[in-house]
């Protein structure tokens, strides 16, 4: 891609909102509306290769959002986002050394997008454009950048970093980082050993065990929504789930449900196996336990 057109972004003025239907966490994908046609285009392949890949990981195909987030990256390998997407998508996979990787470029990728916004376009490229950006925008954008690597520093567990990346795009007019600043507060209260799955539900990775070859049992925790909350509904509940790895199923066999008491109430176990249903936390736990070794 020709170099000017990439340091043209900072003329972006349209913000598409990733649909709230895309697993776990959306995002705030950026679309350029500047002279620059070529651009725009490969943008919006961009996000469509991202979209698909959001949609494969929902539906816990992990290895085929891989290959659409890799697709992402051909097509502008100077955006931090597809790179950010690729790493979680690795550590779900195990893929540690893979994932590290990703996680340094798309730091690296968002740090370097950010500095650009700060300077704006050249007067070469301010004298070409149809468009200026305004204060307001280059903000806007910034508070984007920093949502989006909040999401990259949550996923890696480094949540103090992802807590003010959320805390400064809430500010800057991101209202899908709002949320996520209690997401990161209640991941911390629960404890180091609770690694979140999704943004309501997390696994202890201190209680996970494998009582025979191609069985893992591990406890689920559900955080409910406030609304179920305020309706006298529990305000979680913990799940001992039982993950059968040749067969892709699962099943409660023990767990409970916590009142705002601190109340536990216990939960009837299942009689059988199930499929995950898409984006659930356990589908994406059935592919990080059961692609581990074994132990023999």
């Amino acid at each position: 891609m020709n170099r000017s057109l990439h340091l043209a972004v900072p003329l972006l003025s349209a913000v598409l909102l990733v649909s709230m239907s895309l697993p776990l966490w959306g995002y705030d994908l950026e679309v350029p509306s500047d002279p620059w046609e070529d651009f725009r285009q490969q943008y919006k392949l961009y996000t469509r290769k991202l979209q698909k890949s959001f949609d494969r990981s929902f539906s816990h195909d992990y290895t085929g959002a891989v290959a659409e987030a890799t697709a992402a990256i051909e097509i502008l390998p100077d955006e931090g986002l597809a790179y950010a997407e690729r790493a979680k998508l690795h550590l779900t996979l195990n893929n540690q050394k893979e994932a590290d990787s990703d996680f340094r470029k798309a730091l690296q990728l968002f740090e370097r997008a950010m500095e650009r916004y700060r300077k704006g376009p050249s007067s070469k490229q301010a004298a070409k454009s149809k468009t200026k950006a305004s204060a307001g925008d280059v903000a806007r954008l910034i508070a984007t950048t920093r949502y989006q690597r909040g999401e990259a520093f949550l996923a890696f567990e480094q949540y103090r970093n992802a807590r003010e990346d959320f805390e400064v795009a809430c500010k800057g007019g991101i209202a899908s980082a709002c949320p996520r600043v209690v997401d990161v507060d209640q991941i911390q209260k629960r404890g180091a050993n609770w690694v979140p799955l999704s943004p309501r539900q997390s696994y202890d990775r201190q209680r996970v065990i494998r009582p025979a070859a191609g069985l893992v049992r591990a406890w689920i925790r559900r955080e409910e929504l406030r609304s179920d909350i305020d309706d006298g509904g529990p305000v979680a509940q913990e799940h001992l789930v039982e993950l059968r790895c040749e067969t892709r199923d699962f099943k409660i066999v023990d767990g409970f449900a916590q009142s705002a008491s601190g109340e536990k109430t216990p939960v009837a176990p299942d009689t059988g196996y199930s499929k995950p249903m898409p984006g659930n936390g356990v589908g994406k736990l059935l592919v990080m336990l059961c692609r581990r070794t074994e132990p023999k």
